[in-house]
């Protein structure tokens, strides 16, 4: 990073395809009031169009974007993000989705609200299928999608209160609560906490659980982790999702995991 700072965060944003979607990630990201991170794209064996709009965006940003990329075999999101961590300059991680739009403060609240052994979970506004394929790039470089009105009839009746800017709330929402469960599209992490667990564990292939034993082995290993819902807004772009593969006996054994580091994390042991 020759005339850089070392950057301040490390945006970790996992992908598979859909480059619409993406456009519109980095758009918002364009807007955040914290500008001091780093992107790195963990690219689950996207065609070339990620790439392309990767290209597009690359000098618009403080520091340069890294896209870290494997060949399409299924699902296998554990293996390509524990890759991207490895690449990361900093020693915060907030991890996202490539379907998932940024509220303007969503990484200044994570940033601000970081501490040593502790993660940070938060939610989401689902937008339905209709509002999706309306949303612009111009909708979302204005911000315009962050007006609720905007969105208030195109979210189910819980997600809709995702989409209220509280941080006021935060101190109340934590109060006497250090185990709130983590979605893979909104948390953040000091790195020496994510390694400490061992990152994802590389054994799950398809679907789902991932991000429940990540959760398991935080709360197993003492790292607290705390609700940053109504602070670190996202708005989901609406998509089919394929069935979770898993039978009952592989989720028991990785959703009620009793360690606190996987051995078939980002260090092989």
């Amino acid at each position: 990073m020759t005339g850089r700072s070392a950057p301040l965060l490390s945006l970790i944003v996992a992908v598979y395809n859909r480059d619409d979607f993406l456009e519109k990630v980095f758009e918002s990201l364009l807007n955040q009031r914290f500008r001091d991170f780093e992107i790195i794209v963990a690219d689950d064996g996207s065609g070339p169009a990620i790439a392309e709009i990767i290209a597009q965006y690359a000098d618009r940003f403080p520091h340069p974007i890294q896209h870290e990329w494997h060949e399409d075999d299924g699902f296998r999101k554990t293996i390509v993000v524990n890759k991207a961590v490895t690449r990361s300059n900093t020693g915060y991680l907030v991890f996202i989705d490539g379907d998932c739009i940024l509220h303007n403060r969503f990484l200044d609240r994570h940033y601000k609200r970081r501490k040593p052994n502790q993660v940070l979970a938060g939610r989401r506004v689902l937008l339905d299928p209709r509002i999706t394929e309306r949303v612009t790039v111009e909708d979302v470089h204005s911000r315009r999608i962050e007006r609720i009105p905007y969105w208030w009839n195109h979210a189910g009746q819980i997600d809709r209160w995702n989409g209220f800017y509280l941080p006021v709330l935060h101190p109340f929402r934590n109060l006497g609560r250090g185990d709130y469960q983590i979605l893979g599209c909104n948390f953040s992490v000091n790195k020496d906490d994510f390694f400490r667990v061992n990152g994802y564990d590389e054994r799950i292939i398809g679907r789902g659980l991932e991000d429940n034993n990540l959760w398991r082995r935080f709360i197993n290993s003492g790292i607290a982790v705390r609700t940053i819902t109504r602070e670190a807004i996202q708005y989901h772009l609406y998509h089919s999702s394929e069935p979770i593969p898993h039978d009952d006996a592989f989720v028991d054994e990785f959703r009620s995991s009793t360690e606190t580091r996987t051995p078939f994390g980002i260090i092989k042991e």
